[in-house]
């Protein structure tokens, strides 16, 4: 009887032991997988992290003067020599607008070395006039689509009852493409020569021009808490939220290569393009209306670099202009060359 009530002790022991060993094992699993976890999104940040590393670009003075002196002709012949050497961005910038008589709160700008990640900025959560620019972002929602299997390049787009803000330039595309367009006709009127009509057909597709500006804030978030991306009424956004646009465009440059395609095409020998040698690859999205001249660019230097350029009043314009006022597209067009030669000067 005592060796029967041994035996069954002991079984009943083995249970528990089995229960709480199996019990504690799970445990242990959920444990290590739990580390495990938080391990890889330890060592995802610290990739993502490393990816914006600030690593500045630090040139002799012999090898920027080295530039300075190869430059110098062109500088002088533009009348644009500045100390660029010695200056820092913002400083060569202020310079060239106490010369041009242009007051700093005209001019925002928000510049990224892609190769470095420094960044320099001027006035970056001010909202400005967008004009154009927006048609960019707008570009890189519908390819997102396409992506996403929501649209296809072939398909045929009805432009006969859109919204338009010129009605001589929508009925003359109506007329010219039969009242419908493909995705990369509307991709190359939007971005090659501007126009208003192929962006609103693009906008279509995301449910309207106020829905796809909704959609924005995809590409980054500005400075300004009260404007993430762009302000629809009025169309307004920052230059610290454009830069960022040009950055994921940069980043992704595969997905986006017909739109980079259409950029660099765009206004030969205009903008960015005014003054820079003509082979030197610029990707850019001009933006004019009204007060507002600007001008978005990914330039591809030795060390490429993206530049986002907002301005207002040059040359006296106004929110009543209706045309491009010659005097302030000739200082848009001069400050880009400054800003290219003191990335060339001390980034290259």
């Amino acid at each position: 009887m005592s060796r029967r009530i041994t035996v069954i002790l002991a079984i009943i022991l083995a249970i528990v032991l089995g229960i709480l060993g199996s019990f504690y094992l799970q445990q242990g699993q959920k444990v290590s997988q739990k580390q495990r976890a938080q391990q890889t999104e330890q060592s995802g940040q610290a990739k993502k992290d490393s990816k914006e590393l600030v690593t500045p670009r630090n040139k002799s003075a012999e090898e920027k003067q080295a530039v300075m002196e190869a430059d110098s002709e062109r500088m002088n012949s533009l009348g644009l020599y500045y100390d660029y050497a010695n200056m820092s961005l913002n400083d060569t910038v202020n310079a060239f607008l106490a010369e041009q008589g242009i007051d700093q709160s005209q001019v925002a700008f928000s510049y990224k070395n892609t190769r470095t990640n420094e960044t320099f900025s001027m006035n970056d959560t001010q909202l400005m006039t967008a004009g154009s620019t927006y048609k960019l972002p707008l570009n890189m929602l519908v390819v997102d689509g396409v992506e996403e299997g929501k649209f296809n390049y072939d398909q045929k787009v009805d432009i006969t009852n859109l919204d338009y803000e010129y009605s001589g330039e929508h009925d003359a595309y109506v007329t010219n493409y039969g009242g419908s367009m493909t995705i990369p006709q509307m991709q190359y009127g939007s971005l090659v020569v501007s126009e208003n009509t192929p962006a609103y057909g693009l906008a279509s597709l995301l449910g309207g021009m106020e829905k796809a500006y909704s959609q924005y804030s995809r590409y980054g978030k500005s400075n300004n808490p009260d404007v993430p991306a762009f302000q629809y009424e009025g169309n307004k956004t920052t230059t610290s939220y454009y830069i960022q646009v040009l950055d994921y465009l940069f980043k992704h440059q595969d997905k986006y290569k017909d739109l980079l395609e259409y950029i660099g095409e765009s206004f030969p020998d205009e903008y960015y393009k005014t003054y820079l040698p003509e082979d030197l690859t610029i990707y850019q999205k001009p933006g004019y209306v009204r007060e507002a001249l600007n001008v978005d660019a990914i330039v591809m230097e030795d060390s490429p670099y993206l530049i986002a350029i907002y301005t207002r009043y040059l040359g006296g314009s106004g929110e009543s202009s209706t045309e491009i006022n010659g005097l302030g597209y000739s200082q848009l067009a001069m400050l880009t060359y400054v800003i290219n030669e003191w990335h060339r000067v001390n980034m290259n």
